[in-house]
């Protein structure tokens, strides 16, 4: 498998090595990519490999990730019970559940749990040509049981670090995201999209999510 880099997202997508010559949308923001010539391996130095080794599992994420949160994406954190932490790109930066509220996180540090089992929700919302926009894919993702939360502090996209692996959603937590969808977005964003309220509304507690119908999509 080639690894090629979105120049709009940076997510890093793993693709055939069939794909070099062409081009396709990414997975997470629909930019064009364009899949270059695969370059001979470089052979790794020994200081690269004490690098390599010498790292802490706090800071390796499990998976390939974008470095950067996607500005038109919405994105969620669930506990057990439902949403603990949101984002959006309005300027206000992760907002964190207080009781009833919610509040920036940035200053209520305090607040932000250490350890707990989290899932990040990531809401696809994709421009347009006329100018709307359209809920199109919904990924969950399995956080770090430690100090996953507490990496908002370092930064808005510092909490993509703590990726370990895809996620699945409960029932409780299913229904805390489609509450957030009504309440946030106009039923035109969402409603047609008939793959994503099946999810929401299933009993299929183990599936990490659905994918954008994007034509081609180089696999993420």
């Amino acid at each position: 498998m080639l690894v090629v880099t979105c120049p709009s997202c940076q997510a890093r997508l793993k693709v055939s090595p069939q794909f070099v010559g062409r081009a396709g949308k990414c997975p997470r923001c629909g930019e064009i990519v364009t899949i270059p010539q695969a370059e001979p391996p470089q052979p790794v130095t020994s200081e690269q490999a004490n690098q390599a080794s010498s790292g802490s599992d706090e800071d390796l994420p499990g998976i390939e990730h974008a470095d950067r949160l996607v500005r038109t994406f919405h994105y969620l954190v669930c506990d057990r019970l439902g949403l603990v932490a949101t984002w959006e790109a309005n300027g206000q930066g992760w907002m964190i559940r207080s009781g009833t509220t919610m509040v920036r996180a940035i200053k209520n540090a305090d607040k932000l749990p250490a350890q707990g089992d989290f899932k990040l929700v990531e809401l696809q919302i994709v421009p347009r040509t006329d100018g709307s926009h359209r809920l199109e894919g919904l990924h969950v993702y399995q956080l770090a049981p430690r100090y996953a939360l507490t990496r908002i502090e370092r930064g808005e996209d510092a909490i993509l670090g703590a990726i370990r692996g895809p996620g699945s959603l409960s029932r409780d937590q299913k229904a805390a995201v489609f509450r957030y969808i009504r309440e946030k977005f106009m039923r035109e964003i969402w409603e047609d999209n008939q793959a994503l309220v099946d999810y929401l509304t299933n009993q299929d507690y183990h599936s990490p999510g659905i994918s954008p119908p994007t034509h081609p999509t180089f696999p993420a």
